[in-house]
C-alpha cells in the first residue's frame, strides 16, 4: 500500500511539474532577476538565465516518471513521457538541440536564454540511466527479483504487441507479447515453454536454457 500510495504521489506530482514546465515555457525563472540570495541559491545565479540550474529544464527525473506511469498501469500516458525527452523524436531539430541525436542530456536552455532548445552535458548525466529503467522496468515491463522475474508491460493501447529477446542470468529469454485487445497493461496469461503460469512472474527455477515466453495482454 506504502508503495502504491507513493507511485501514485509521483506521478502526480510529475503531472503538475509537466504543467508548471508548460508555464515556465511561457515565462521565465531569472533568480537574479527576484531577490537576493545566498549560500546554494546564490551559486545557481551565476549562470545565464534559463541555463543550468537557474531556471534550465532538467531532465533526469523523465525516467522516473516513465516508470511511474508504467507501474499505474498508464501506457500511453509512460510512452508520451517516453517520447517527450528521447534524442530520436528530436531530429527535426537537430540544429536547435545542438547534440548528437543518440544521446540524452542533462538540462535544455529555456526562454530567457538566447539559444532556447539548446541541450547540454550529454555524456555526464544520470538521465539515460532514469530512462533506461523506466523503459525496460516500465514500459517493457521486466522486473527482475532475487527468484526470478515479472513481465508486466504497459504500452501504448494502439500496439498490437511487441517481441523482445533478453539474457537473463545465463538464460535466453525469447518474449513475445500479444496486444490485440489493445489494452494499456494488464496481463492476462503467461505461458512459458508451453506451460501456462500464473499471474506475470516466471519463477528462475523453472526456466530453460532457451525459452519462448508469451504474454498476452487484455
Amino acid at each position: 500500500m506504502l508503495i502504491a500510495t507513493h507511485v501514485h504521489g509521483l506521478a502526480a506530482k510529475a503531472r503538475v511539474a509537466v504543467e508548471v514546465e508548460g508555464i515556465h515555457h511561457r515565462g521565465t525563472w531569472d533568480m537574479s532577476q527576484h531577490a537576493k540570495f545566498s549560500g546554494e541559491e546564490a551559486a545557481c545565479s551565476v549562470f545565464n538565465p534559463d541555463t543550468k540550474e537557474n531556471g534550465g529544464i532538467f531532465s533526469q527525473s523523465q525516467g522516473w516518471l516513465i516508470l511511474a506511469e508504467s507501474l499505474l498501469g498508464h501506457g500511453d500516458r509512460a510512452f508520451e513521457y517516453f517520447m517527450e525527452s528521447s534524442p530520436a523524436a528530436m531530429n527535426d531539430k537537430a540544429e536547435i538541440r545542438v547534440m548528437e541525436p543518440y544521446v540524452h542530456g542533462q538540462f535544455t536552455e529555456s526562454k530567457a536564454s538566447p539559444f532556447e532548445g539548446r541541450s547540454h552535458v550529454h555524456w555526464l548525466t544520470g538521465t539515460a540511466s532514469t530512462v533506461m529503467v523506466g523503459c525496460v522496468e516500465g514500459i517493457c515491463g521486466m522486473r527482475p527479483d532475487a527468484d526470478g522475474i515479472v513481465i508486466s508491460p504497459s504500452i501504448p493501447s494502439s500496439w498490437d504487441g511487441f517481441k523482445i529477446e533478453k539474457n537473463f542470468r545465463g538464460k535466453k529469454l525469447n518474449i513475445t507479447v500479444d496486444n490485440s485487445a489493445h489494452k494499456e497493461s494488464g496481463v492476462k496469461s503467461l505461458t512459458l515453454n508451453g506451460e501456462k503460469l500464473s499471474g506475470n512472474y516466471v519463477p528462475a527455477e523453472k526456466l530453460a536454457d532457451i525459452n519462448d515466453i508469451t504474454v498476452v495482454l487484455g
